[in-house]
Protein backbone atom coordinates (compact mmCIF):
# COMPACT_ATOMS: atom_id res chain seq x y z
CA UNK A 1 0.00 0.00 0.00
CA UNK A 2 2.82 2.41 0.89
CA UNK A 3 4.60 1.61 -2.37
CA UNK A 4 1.48 2.44 -4.38
CA UNK A 5 1.06 5.79 -2.59
CA UNK A 6 4.73 6.61 -3.15
CA UNK A 7 4.47 5.73 -6.85
CA UNK A 8 1.37 7.92 -7.19
CA UNK A 9 3.15 10.84 -5.52
CA UNK A 10 6.19 10.46 -7.78
CA UNK A 11 4.02 10.33 -10.92
CA UNK A 12 2.04 13.38 -9.82
CA UNK A 13 5.26 15.32 -9.23
CA UNK A 14 6.62 14.37 -12.64
CA UNK A 15 3.36 15.41 -14.30
CA UNK A 16 3.42 18.81 -12.60
CA UNK A 17 7.06 19.49 -13.47
CA UNK A 18 6.71 18.58 -17.14
CA UNK A 19 3.59 20.57 -18.00
CA UNK A 20 3.92 23.85 -19.94
CA UNK A 21 2.55 25.80 -16.98
CA UNK A 22 5.56 24.72 -14.95
CA UNK A 23 7.76 26.68 -17.36
CA UNK A 24 5.72 29.83 -16.75
CA UNK A 25 7.52 30.21 -13.43
CA UNK A 26 10.83 30.88 -15.18
CA UNK A 27 11.24 34.63 -15.41
CA UNK A 28 11.80 35.86 -18.94
CA UNK A 29 14.17 38.77 -19.27
CA UNK A 30 13.83 38.85 -23.06
CA UNK A 31 11.25 37.78 -25.59
CA UNK A 32 12.93 36.14 -28.57
CA UNK A 33 12.56 34.50 -31.94
CA UNK A 34 14.86 33.10 -34.61
CA UNK A 35 14.04 34.67 -37.93
CA UNK A 36 14.94 35.06 -41.57
CA UNK A 37 13.08 37.48 -43.84
CA UNK A 38 13.49 39.77 -46.84
CA UNK A 39 14.52 43.37 -46.13
CA UNK A 40 11.77 45.86 -47.01
CA UNK A 41 13.43 49.08 -45.79
CA UNK A 42 16.54 50.33 -43.98
CA UNK A 43 16.59 53.54 -41.96
CA UNK A 44 19.81 54.76 -40.28
CA UNK A 45 19.23 55.57 -36.60
CA UNK A 46 22.50 56.18 -34.75
CA UNK A 47 26.17 55.74 -35.55
CA UNK A 48 26.59 52.24 -36.95
CA UNK A 49 22.98 51.23 -36.30
CA UNK A 50 19.81 51.14 -38.37
CA UNK A 51 16.17 50.05 -38.24
CA UNK A 52 15.22 47.32 -40.70
CA UNK A 53 11.68 46.36 -41.66
CA UNK A 54 10.78 43.13 -43.42
CA UNK A 55 8.40 41.76 -45.99
CA UNK A 56 6.88 38.34 -45.38
CA UNK A 57 5.92 37.75 -49.01
CA UNK A 58 8.93 35.79 -50.16
CA UNK A 59 10.94 33.10 -48.39
CA UNK A 60 10.86 33.62 -44.63
CA UNK A 61 11.17 31.75 -41.34
CA UNK A 62 9.94 32.88 -37.94
CA UNK A 63 10.44 30.61 -34.90
CA UNK A 64 9.43 32.24 -31.63
CA UNK A 65 10.87 30.88 -28.41
CA UNK A 66 8.67 28.29 -26.70
CA UNK A 67 9.16 29.76 -23.24
CA UNK A 68 9.58 33.51 -23.96
CA UNK A 69 8.09 34.12 -27.45
CA UNK A 70 8.42 37.39 -29.36
CA UNK A 71 5.28 37.97 -31.43
CA UNK A 72 5.73 38.28 -35.20
CA UNK A 73 3.28 41.22 -35.18
CA UNK A 74 5.75 43.32 -33.17
CA UNK A 75 8.56 42.62 -35.62
CA UNK A 76 6.23 43.29 -38.56
CA UNK A 77 4.99 46.59 -37.12
CA UNK A 78 8.20 48.08 -35.75
CA UNK A 79 11.07 46.29 -37.50
CA UNK A 80 14.33 45.62 -35.68
CA UNK A 81 17.32 47.67 -34.62
CA UNK A 82 20.59 46.17 -35.84
CA UNK A 83 24.20 46.87 -36.72
CA UNK A 84 23.86 44.96 -40.04
CA UNK A 85 23.35 48.17 -42.00
CA UNK A 86 25.17 47.05 -45.15
CA UNK A 87 22.15 45.03 -46.33
CA UNK A 88 20.05 46.23 -49.25
CA UNK A 89 16.32 46.14 -49.89
CA UNK A 90 15.52 42.66 -51.19
CA UNK A 91 18.37 40.94 -49.29
CA UNK A 92 17.62 38.20 -46.79
CA UNK A 93 18.57 38.96 -43.21
CA UNK A 94 18.59 36.40 -40.41
CA UNK A 95 19.38 36.25 -36.74
CA UNK A 96 17.80 36.21 -33.31
CA UNK A 97 15.34 39.00 -32.54
CA UNK A 98 15.24 40.02 -28.86
CA UNK A 99 13.15 42.49 -26.90
CA UNK A 100 13.41 43.10 -23.14
CA UNK A 101 10.16 42.05 -21.46
CA UNK A 102 9.91 45.49 -19.86
CA UNK A 103 10.86 47.29 -23.10
CA UNK A 104 8.78 48.99 -25.77
CA UNK A 105 8.08 47.21 -29.09
CA UNK A 106 10.49 49.63 -30.78
CA UNK A 107 13.31 48.10 -28.70
CA UNK A 108 13.59 44.88 -30.72
CA UNK A 109 17.20 44.06 -31.58
CA UNK A 110 18.44 41.60 -34.18
CA UNK A 111 21.67 39.75 -33.37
Amino acid sequence: MKLQALASAVLATIAILTTPTAHAFSACQHLEAQMMATVKSITPTTEGKCRVTFTWEQRWIYNPSYICPLDIDEVSSFGVETSYCDVKVGDELSGVALRPTDGMPQEIWLY
